[in-house]
């Protein structure tokens, strides 16, 4: 194809491929700014001191602050900004990778408390998966530490 056009082979397939890749990118952008928009439109943007307030009930000030904390950063990037909400659905409602939220939080939540993260508990069934939710979650995790593994 690329003799058709006057180019080597070579950058014809890197430029297809890239154009792909473009493409592909684009949507993924495109798809997560409507995400965050329909979010937003639904409901408030809280400031620590509200999403802290809102999760007393239910969820400790420590696994509060770490959500806050942890979550924080992978809203700020888009127009317009989130904070995160404690009724949000981390699947549905937040563009934060489900491997992040699921493998990644658990672990730099067992090492802030000094426990291994095998020990966390199991996720409890039919509980949807929220910030709040989420919280009650971390909040089930030993209180006290257990030798590393």
């Amino acid at each position: 194809m690329g003799e058709l056009l006057g180019i080597p082979e070579w950058l014809f397939a890197s430029l297809f491929v890239l154009s792909g890749l473009g493409i592909w990118f684009g949507i993924a952008w495109r798809n997560t700014g409507k995400q965050v928009r329909k979010t937003s439109a639904r409901r408030i943007n809280p400031t620590e001191a509200e999403f802290m307030q809102m999760m007393r009930v239910d969820v400790s000030e420590a696994a509060s602050a770490f959500l806050w904390k942890t979550a924080l950063p992978y809203l700020e990037l888009y127009r317009p900004p989130l904070a995160p909400h404690p009724e949000d659905d981390l699947v549905q409602d937040l563009p934060i990778n489900d491997d992040d939220f699921g493998m990644d939080w658990p672990r730099e939540w067992a090492e802030l408390k000094e426990f291994h993260e095998s020990n966390m508990p199991d996720w409890p069934e039919g509980w949807p998966v929220t910030i709040r939710n989420y919280g009650r979650w971390l909040d089930m995790a030993p209180t006290t530490s257990s030798p590393r593994t």
